[in-house]
């Protein structure tokens, strides 16, 4: 009996022909898909995908030592600056306490002024005094009246120079008091400067220390990195980081160069990712290097 499939109810009925078999069909009896580790790598491979990471380019090593490098560079950078603002600081306060002592020169000399001014008037007064005394003694002495008359006049002369001398020695008298009190007081500056100059300048002193036994570390750092640098790409590393604040290396985020904010081309942003060449972005020229490169799928079975 033949037994045909297709019948009424998909079952099979008696005196039905079997059909023939359908060539075109492949046969799959005997098969078991292929889910080895080699098989997922082979089907990955099919459809363009990355089973494992691959390893680094070459160019990326490069750029990660020129990063290391950069990386002390500015360092080196920082603590240069910070060194400057302290000999900037001892310069200043040197400076405020060369002002302090120059304005006490300036008081103690108008004060030396005024005491030679005022022993110069005391002086004169006491010369007009003696000549007043001498010629008032002599007026009894004269015998005609035209004598008598001129000595009259030069006793009014010196009185009036002693009231003027006097009145010169009452005003120089007060000045002195005031240039007194601003020589105290430029004094007592002049000795808190010096305190200032002393305490900070011993402090700076250690801090200069300190930043330049780090410096001295940081530059053999340099030194050794420099070495494991690309010797064809020091000088354009050199180059773009003085011109570029230091910054010559620069990783590349959505599109994006974080060295100047600028987005790159799409196609640069591809060959990031895919070429293992090089690439400078075309706005600020610094090295740069895709920062968010996609992670390889994982294998699924």
């Amino acid at each position: 009996m033949v037994f045909v499939v297709g019948g009424p109810g998909g079952a099979s009925s008696p005196g039905c022909r079997r059909a023939a078999p359908n060539h075109d069909t492949p046969d799959r009896s005997g098969m078991t898909e292929n889910f080895t580790v080699v098989g997922i790598i082979d089907r990955m491979a099919g459809r363009g995908e990355k089973a494992f990471p691959r390893e680094e380019p070459l160019s990326r090593e490069k750029l990660k030592a020129l990063e290391e490098l950069q990386a002390v560079d500015l360092k080196i950078r920082d603590l240069s600056a910070e060194a400057e603002t302290h000999p900037a600081r001892l310069r200043q306060i040197e400076a405020e306490r060369n002002q302090a002592k120059a304005a006490l020169d300036q008081s103690r000399g108008r004060l030396a002024d005024i005491e030679r001014a005022r022993r110069q008037q005391q002086d004169l007064l006491q010369m007009e005094k003696d000549k007043v005394r001498k010629w008032e003694s002599r007026l009894n002495e004269l015998k005609t009246p035209r004598e008598y008359a001129a000595l009259a006049r030069e006793l009014d002369i010196a009185k009036k120079t002693n009231t003027t001398a006097e009145e010169e020695i009452r005003r120089l008298a007060g000045e002195h008091d005031l240039a007194k009190k601003e020589t105290a007081a430029a004094e007592q500056m002049l000795g808190e400067k010096e305190g200032v100059v002393e305490r900070e300048g011993e402090q700076i002193k250690a801090v200069l220390d300190s930043l330049q036994a780090r410096m001295a570390e940081l530059q053999s750092e340099r030194e050794r990195l420099v070495e494991k640098c690309d010797k064809a790409l020091m000088n354009r590393y050199e180059r773009v980081r003085k011109q570029r604040g230091g910054i010559a290396v620069a990783p590349v985020v959505a599109g994006t160069c974080k060295g100047c904010q600028r987005n790159i081309p799409p196609q640069m942003a591809n060959q990031l990712l895919t070429s293992d060449e090089i690439l400078t972005c075309p706005n600020c020229h610094r090295f740069i290097y895709a920062a968010d490169e996609p992670q390889a799928p994982e294998a699924t079975v």
